[in-house]
């Protein structure tokens, strides 16, 4: 992520918390345009033609969308960021609880 310093750049995330991805880029360092988009989007609208940006970075599941349609599947300005998703440990600990049968209170 730090190669892209210096350019323009935009961030779109059609996910349930598009901040959180956003937030996650900005910890890195970056700077960009926010495009939060609905979760589940279809990207059929185009929301990048209209975007001033060298590089828009999106998610791994926006990807998967992007990648069916011919006007954003060799869209150069396209980059993906995995994300992993990390579990609380409390919370974690809760869902082994709940899974064995155990009152979690």
């Amino acid at each position: 992520l730090t190669a892209f310093a210096g350019k323009r750049l935009a961030a779109a995330a059609g996910i349930g918390n598009p901040g959180r991805f956003f937030a996650m880029l900005r910890g890195h360092g970056l700077d960009f345009t926010e495009l939060p988009l609905p979760d589940h989007h279809d990207f059929l609208d185009r929301p990048f033609d209209g975007l001033d940006a060298d590089v828009i970075l999106i998610t791994e599941k926006d990807a998967v969308k992007c990648r069916q349609l011919d006007n954003l599947k060799d869209d150069p300005r396209l980059w993906v960021v995995p994300v992993t998703a990390q579990l609380d440990a409390a919370l974690a600990e809760q869902i082994v609880e709940k899974c064995r049968g155990r009152s979690t209170a």
